[in-house]
């Protein structure tokens, strides 16, 4: 498509360039007004400033997300809906000393949750249980087989988090035992609500907290809030000192960015603060892991992100699924370490799965089809369908569905693309009578579906996405030169840490780019020098590259200028820092 190869599209005055990644990229509209009656407050922090208002920070809450102060910032729990009816049994609970179970999901946000209210439990004194699900065995969310467990362990009280708001004939199940269920979720909830005693969830329908975007991490901590403030008042602590809740928020942080929900001024508080506990190493087990992980550098979201988080996911994906939770809860040392090295074992185990059905899952797709991405197997390992899904998503730009098939029960996880909310499409399918259960989030989400009913299903999507509605649109922050990537820069920015969802990494457009050095690293990754007109170099790294289009163009020996798209980072060595570019996209010329 000739349209495809010119350099720039004009649309609105806004200019739109086309990369060797297939994506049109188009700096972040901004609010000039704004960002003119803002100069003289920033002085020589320009580029700090355009990232702000291109961010849609008012002036009034640019200090809150520079520095987010947690009272200011954080509402009364009571204000979620149900908020005080789980708190209130929960504290009668706690006084009459009688056992509480708790029911976990088994990714980090579940893990982290569970860990969250357990250690809270257990510097009080109170006495508790906890389940996680075995990812293989048993099928994902609330199940019998665990009430039950939990009931011979005289647990009359159940907590389950993150599990979603569904699986009423479970709950009733419970209910028929004489076991009472708090939910404490974060998901969207379906047709109709279990029996529950409450159901703590911020996008409950009837909730009006705004608390939409917390995690279940993130509700947890509101229950503690809510628990410890109730016991306060009934002089619980009357010979004892109540816990620093502050010490608790370096698993909030944990599930918080590890779940990818948005960076909302509340969101962004606990993080910030949450990293600042995490870089203690108050955990044990968190302290653990980091050993095994090699981190030296101060613990950043990037490390919980893409090192800490996918180890504690590794349990659940191909391991055992308790691991994680087990971990965060544990304070004796030697166990930890234990634990820590069969994580990273794990998640090398998870790599090679993973790599495996990822590439039977790319033969399966069917690059006419305009629908969404809807591929299965008797073969593929239920621990690593999320992450295939997700590799197909990027590569194709279309919503993908990856089902781990079984003789009755097979297990799916989802991801999706802008325009196409996943969670409504699996909740809908549920209403619709194709799926056992399912639910999740506008760009994520996972179900259960019986076999035999898989290929009624691939007829039902065939007309609910087609890739008209996909949009290849990008934003970079705005154009820099080389000259201005140094130290002080990165500084400035840093202020926008933590980044996640609604708050990313700032992207820069570097145009005029020559590369004098190029090598390869671990075989996969390109290194290179870039230099401009004036003398000025940078060394810069492109991840995965060496076998795309943009390594063949940094690999040419021609000497072209390169116009990229890129972030900047910080490299420490030898008591040394300096500022590298990470290379994220490559425009055409």
């Amino acid at each position: 498509m000739d349209k495809l190869n010119q350099v720039a599209i004009k649309n609105n005055k806004l200019e739109k360039y086309y990369s060797l990644k297939g994506n049109f990229w188009s700096e972040r509209d901004h609010d000039r007004n704004i960002f003119d009656s803002l100069k003289s407050k920033f002085s020589n922090e320009y580029i700090l400033l355009q990232l702000l208002v291109s961010r849609n920070i008012s002036t009034k809450k640019i200090e809150d997300f520079i520095n987010p102060k947690l009272k200011n910032l954080l509402p009364d729990p009571y204000t979620i809906d149900d908020m005080k009816r789980a708190s209130d049994k929960i504290c009668d609970f706690i006084n009459r000393k009688k056992r509480i179970g708790i029911f976990g999901d088994y990714d980090v946000d579940g893990s982290s949750s569970t860990a969250l209210i357990c250690n809270y439990l257990k510097s009080i004194g109170a006495s508790f249980e906890y389940y996680i699900p075995d990812s293989i065995s048993e099928v994902y969310g609330r199940n019998k087989k665990a009430f039950d467990i939990l009931k011979e362990k005289k647990c009359e009280l159940i907590l389950t988090l993150d599990c979603g708001t569904s699986s009423n004939d479970v709950v009733s199940y419970a209910n028929s035992k004489g076991i009472e269920i708090i939910i404490v979720d974060h998901h969207l909830e379906g047709d109709k609500l279990p029996d529950a005693f409450a159901i703590v969830n911020p996008n409950k329908k009837a909730d009006k907290s705004n608390l939409n975007n917390l995690c279940a991490a993130g509700v947890v901590f509101f229950l503690i809030i809510s628990i410890n403030r109730n016991l306060k008042k009934n002089n619980f602590f009357a010979n004892s000192e109540p816990p620093n809740l502050l010490k608790f928020l370096d698993l909030v942080a944990l599930g918080t960015i590890c779940d990818l929900v948005k960076l909302d001024l509340v969101n962004r508080a606990l993080v910030k603060q949450g990293m600042k506990v995490m870089n203690k190493l108050l955990n044990t087990g968190i302290k653990s892991l980091v050993e095994c992980s090699s981190i030296k550098d101060e613990i950043s979201e990037y490390h919980l992100g893409f090192v800490l988080g996918p180890r504690i996911n590794a349990a659940g994906r191909v391991g055992d699924s308790k691991l994680g939770a087990t971990l965060l809860i544990n304070d004796k040392n030697d166990l930890n370490l234990s634990i820590a090295e069969k994580l990273n074992y794990y998640n090398q185990l998870r790599k090679k799965v993973e790599k495996k059905v990822e590439a039977q899952a790319i033969n399966q797709v069917n690059t006419n089809s305009e629908g969404i991405i809807c591929v299965h197997s008797k073969d593929w390992h239920p621990g690593v369908i999320g992450i295939v899904a997700g590799r197909l998503t990027e590569n194709f730009k279309r919503p993908s569905i990856v089902i781990s098939e079984d003789k009755n029960t097979c297990k799916a996880s989802c991801r999706s693309v802008k325009n196409f909310h996943m969670g409504d499409f699996i909740i809908n399918a549920v209403r619709d009578g194709l799926l056992i259960t399912g639910g999740g989030h506008e760009m994520a989400g996972g179900f259960s579906i019986l076999s035999e009913k898989i290929d009624v299903f691939k007829d039902y999507i065939k007309n609910k996405f087609s890739v008209s509605d996909i949009h290849h649109e990008k934003n970079y922050d705005m154009e820099i030169n080389l000259s201005s990537v140094n130290l002080d820069l990165y500084k400035s920015i840093a202020k926008l840490e933590p980044y996640g969802m609604g708050n990313p990494k700032p992207k820069f457009l570097i145009r005029n780019c020559i590369k004098s050095f190029v090598k390869p690293a671990a075989e996969i990754h390109l290194i290179i020098y870039l230099n401009d007109m004036y003398g000025n170099s940078v060394k810069s790294i492109a991840f995965n590259s060496s076998q795309t289009e943009i390594g063949k163009l940094l690999n040419d020996d021609d000497n072209k200028e390169l116009d990229i798209i890129c972030t900047l980072q910080l490299n420490r060595w030898n008591g040394e820092e300096n500022v590298e570019l990470i290379i994220e996209d490559i425009l055409k010329r």
